[in-house]
């Protein structure tokens, strides 16, 4: 007689993630590439502009204007 433990359960390959992929920033429709966000918020992100939440920092103002000085230099 055959063991019911030896056979593995069936799994199906045709799953698809119920997941939102969309960007966590407020307002954003574009879909997350990194950590939940897309490619513009998540640079936003790694400069302290928008939290992992995706709201807007305390002293976004102040944190945009050095932001924005910063990639003028770069450019």
């Amino acid at each position: 007689m055959a063991d019911k433990s030896d056979k593995k359960p069936i799994v199906p390959n045709n799953v698809i993630s119920l997941a939102d992929s969309r960007c966590q920033a407020e307002g954003c429709k574009a879909k997350s590439k990194r950590a939940s966000f897309c490619d513009e918020h998540f640079e936003w992100f790694k400069a302290g502009l928008i939290t992992k939440d995706g709201k807007q920092a305390s002293d976004f103002d102040k944190k945009y204007q050095h932001f924005l000085a910063s990639k003028k230099k770069a450019a």
